[in-house]
């Protein structure tokens, strides 16, 4: 299963984001166990630097990034995704730019907690707890372990 991760998925893993943590960690997992290929476009990561760095500097940002990342793959961004993104004209550039990038690999799903935003996504927007309860209809089950 390859799963394309939004920012703000990713923010809530490192930022322990009350109330979104746990199911950020449990998605993060599965590419951490490598049940699923778990994906990041470069440009979020630039972004997810930037918002971690507000709060925690830019080198403590790095270091939280370099520490709890090593598991995502990166996405390339061509020159042809972004003239393809700016093209479709949707409300938010960057939402369109990551669903082009999910469409370019094939990902089966893009995680997020803004599904909305991804309304036009030729690759289907899906949150967390959407994506467990597919996975516990097909017979898996990934309970968290606390830490």
């Amino acid at each position: 299963m390859d799963l394309v991760l939004d920012t703000n998925i990713i923010l809530d893993y490192l930022d322990r984001r009350e109330g979104h943590f746990k199911l950020a960690r449990k998605i993060c997992l599965l590419g951490i166990t490598k049940e699923a290929n778990t994906y990041l476009t470069v440009n979020s990561l630039t972004d997810i630097h930037y918002l971690l760095q507000k709060g925690y500097g830019s080198q403590v940002a790095q270091e939280m990034m370099e520490a709890n990342l090593g598991y995502l793959q990166l996405i390339g961004i061509t020159p042809e995704n972004a003239a393809a993104a700016l093209a479709k004209r949707w409300g938010d550039y960057e939402d369109c730019l990551l669903a082009e990038c999910a469409s370019k690999i094939k990902a089966d799903y893009i995680i997020t907690r803004n599904v909305k935003d991804f309304e036009l996504s030729e690759v289907p927007a899906i949150t967390p707890t959407e994506l467990f309860a597919k996975l516990e209809a097909q017979g898996f089950s990934y309970a968290a372990i606390d830490y």
